[in-house]
């Protein structure tokens, strides 16, 4: 049964009040005072509510200690026991969650064991990840309390290791084997071949494994798919429950994976390994964990963070958490549908204009909409028109792709647009053009007298096409746009702006260095995620207290 926690101011009788005046300027000059203080009574208990039966039975824990706990307990990168310790034995820790009124703290270890299982049921049930709501509403918080406007936006990605070990196919092949015969041996013993009883014997695994040569290793990676192949039929024939097994399920998308065959698995052979797909399964312990190489090899997730900052002040105000063949693109996408509802609506008064440097100008100060600093992997011109229609502006550092012709002008400089965009009315040599239109398809079009583009000064430099009776030009938005952003990236005004990006390069390191994120102790994408989070919100913890001490950097001693 859900119950708020109603006790939390401190009582007359607090153990607090008969501590000597130095220790209690010691405690309230320490972390735990700002954290009791606004982080903990802003947690929303009630968000939780839905985890808990609305029928009579015993309380729940209480809510707000326990996300507290577990923040604090990534401030320290503590485990679940060493947690527990530090709030019985530790005032400072009972000072921040409020709990110095407690005669005994209300947590064990079970406290955090079945919340962390309460929430990822509902997550799994419902698709709402509520520890991110109220990690995304701590961090609102902090942006109010810090005066950071949400004006200036920042966003970044980074892989995330799994803690599984990574496999090679030979191990992925007989560990997902042995796992379905274990299963077998637990429900259905009858079923397992004699010949493969030997995946029970801690030997057989080393013999196969690790004693394996490499002119040896095809012919055992084919042999271990036929047993594969064979536990997969002898699971079709026996039916439920072997068949609603995650054993069997890892089996057959191991085989799909592995092998040419994807339907039915009548041709076992191997694919070959640049044919594996990077969402194929890389271990059985944590299904979710995929392969890709950027700069190194990873298995595993990737995080991204989008942060607000002014001045010396920053805050992670959102987050997200997925399997590392994600692209930074679809991050950008999320960020839109994340930032939007607060900056729809707004009035765009930066439109283009002959003078660029008051332009950018009018970027970096001036203009009402959200700025979003991003590297150009992120930026395509179809989600930035998306985000401008949101109230967000794109402000990416470089454009991928294709650099145009250095001896050519970009169509923004070579040809000018009416002021709403609909069609061309000139060149850069100022003749207006004989003919335009604009396309079904949204590109522009328009043809030139071909005797005056052959004596112009500029023909060398133009983009025109020059055919038997005219010459022509066709260009779509999108190559206007870009050469638009290429021309404002060669200005200081605009570096000056894309170089603010920079302060949140430090957060990947710092989720490395001093909260273990590639060391997480759970495995699969949900229970990654509820410790990333937490991560998170420690992060956003200690920059807040950074803020609070005027800029020296916060100790937790």
């Amino acid at each position: 049964m859900y119950l708020p926690n109603c006790f939390q101011q401190i009582s007359f009788f607090d153990s607090f009040e008969e501590l000597p005046d130095y220790l209690k300027r010691y405690l309230l000059k320490s972390w735990a005072h700002p954290f009791q203080e606004v982080i903990f009574p802003a947690i929303n208990e009630d968000r939780f509510a839905v985890l808990y039966s609305d029928k009579p039975s015993r309380p729940n824990s209480y809510v707000n200690v326990i996300i507290g706990a577990l923040i604090i307990k990534e401030l320290y990168d503590l485990n679940d026991e060493q947690l527990v310790a530090s709030i019985h034995m530790n005032l400072k820790f009972q000072y921040a969650l409020r709990l110095t009124s407690e005669e005994r703290p209300p947590v064990s270890k079970n406290t955090f064991t079945n919340f962390r299982k309460r929430v990822t049921e509902y997550y799994e049930e419902t698709g709402q990840d509520l520890i991110q709501q109220e990690v995304e509403s701590l961090a609102d918080l902090i942006a109010e309390e810090l005066e950071i406007e949400k004006e200036m936006a920042r966003i970044d990605s980074f892989m995330v290791a799994s803690a599984c070990r990574n496999l090679s196919r030979i191990e992925l092949v007989y560990k997902v084997n042995e796992n379905f015969i274990k299963m077998l041996n637990k429900t259905s013993p009858h079923l397992i071949p004699e010949e493969l009883e030997v995946y029970l014997s801690e030997e057989h695994k080393n013999e196969v494994i690790y004693q394996t040569k490499n002119s040896e290793a095809e012919t055992k990676l084919e042999r271990l798919l036929e047993q594969a192949k064979e536990l997969y039929d002898i699971a079709l024939n026996a039916e439920s429950p072997v068949t609603d097994s995650e054993e069997f399920e890892l089996l057959k998308r191991m085989l799909q994976d592995q092998t040419k065959d994807k339907d039915d698995f009548d041709n076992i052979e191997p694919k070959e390994g640049k044919d594996i797909s990077p969402d194929s399964l890389q271990n059985p312990s944590d299904p979710d964990a995929t392969y890709r190489h950027k700069y190194d090899d990873n298995t595993g997730y990737v995080g991204s963070v989008v942060e607000y900052f002014n001045g010396e002040n920053s805050v992670i105000i959102t987050y997200d958490f997925k399997p590392n063949i994600y692209s930074d693109q679809k991050f950008s996408q999320n960020a839109i549908e994340k930032l939007a509802p607060e900056n729809e609506g707004k009035e765009d008064i930066n439109q283009d204009t002959t003078d660029d440097n008051k332009d950018v100008e009018k970027l970096a100060e001036d203009s009402d909409f959200l700025k979003l600093l991003m590297d150009g992997t992120y930026y395509s011109f179809d989600l930035a028109s998306k985000a401008l229609s949101r109230g967000i502006r794109f402000i990416p550092g470089e454009l991928t792709g294709r650099k145009p012709a250095q001896d050519k002008m970009t169509f923004y400089e070579n040809f000018d647009l009416d002021d709403s965009r609909d069609k061309i009315t000139g060149c850069a040599a100022g003749r207006e053009p004989d003919y335009q239109e604009a396309k079904d398809n949204g590109d522009y079009y328009a043809t030139f007298d071909k005797g005056v583009c052959e004596n112009c000064k500029l023909l060398d430099e133009c983009r025109i096409n020059l055919r038997k009776n005219h010459g022509s030009v066709s260009f779509s938005e999108k190559d206007y746009e870009s050469g638009r952003l290429r021309k404002q990236m060669g200005t200081k005004e605009y570096n000056k702006l894309t170089n603010q990006r920079a302060g949140i390069e430090g957060v990947p390191s710092a989720l490395r260095r001093s909260y273990n994120v590639d060391n997480m102790p759970v495995m699969g994408l949900v229970r990654q995620k509820f410790f990333f989070s937490f991560k998170i919100a420690a992060l956003n913890f200690r920059k807040y207290l950074k803020g609070y001490l005027n800029g020296k950097e916060p100790a937790l001693t």
